[in-house]
């Protein structure tokens, strides 16, 4: 009997003690999943040229900054990942792409495109132009990132057909590779001296806050962000 007690009073320990760290474990991985989940963003990546860049202004006062700005105020758990090179075109755009692909914790979940900015102005082939965007597009959605194509105009002094034909470009390679898109780039801003540096081409800060908004005005009215 004295034995039969021993093992009754071991075994209700043992199972009170087990119930306690499970329930200590229970929550200290509660407690890891919150943590990850604050610490892991997620991602968007902003391919462009000198307009995304920001030429000429800090770093944070570039429209992906105040993008992330906006959005982080907002309650969206996201990160800018600002992939803007001064006069790149949409080749070399295109040649850098798998450097912000390579790490798969940080594939971007969205990624804003404006590439062909240097293209129209140098006179590049209309057909390079669609190729090159084409290929950046469908290199993004292989790793399942929803893409987003933004319209740049260029001056009418190659010829109207050429202008013309930039023109539908972007529109083309959204319909065939069901991309978003936003018509232009500089809503509200072009042609407004106060938004924009002396030479008329780039934004200053007020002008990219602009830019900035129009772009998440986008991205919540087409359901394009998520909350954590």
């Amino acid at each position: 009997m004295k034995t039969l007690k021993i093992f009754l009073l071991l075994t209700t320990t043992f199972l009170l003690g087990a119930c306690f760290w499970t329930t200590e474990d229970n929550i200290a991985q509660t407690q890891q999943d919150d943590s990850w989940s604050e610490s892991a963003p997620k991602y968007i990546l902003a391919l462009g040229d000198s307009l995304t860049a920001g030429y000429s202004l800090p770093i944070e006062d570039s429209y992906p900054s105040q993008l992330e700005g906006m959005l982080q105020n907002e309650g969206y758990n996201y990160e800018l990942i600002n992939a803007g090179v001064s006069g790149n075109t949409s080749a070399q755009a295109l040649e850098r792409l798998d450097l912000y692909l390579e790490d798969p914790s940080e594939t971007p979940e969205l990624a804003l495109v404006v590439v062909w900015w240097n293209d129209g102005l140098r006179g590049q082939s209309i057909d390079t132009l669609e190729n090159n965007l084409t290929q950046i597009v469908e290199k993004l959605q292989e790793r399942w990132v929803k893409v987003v194509i933004w319209w740049m105009q260029i001056p009418p002094n190659r010829g109207l057909k050429y202008f013309s034909d930039f023109k539908w470009v972007y529109k083309k390679v959204a319909k065939a590779t069901d991309a978003e898109r936003i018509d232009f780039f500089l809503e509200d801003v072009a042609t407004k001296s106060q938004y924009n540096l002396p030479d008329w081409i780039h934004p200053n800060k007020e002008g990219y806050a602009i830019i900035s908004q129009n772009v998440f005005n986008f991205l919540e009215k087409n359901k394009l962000l998520q909350n954590d």
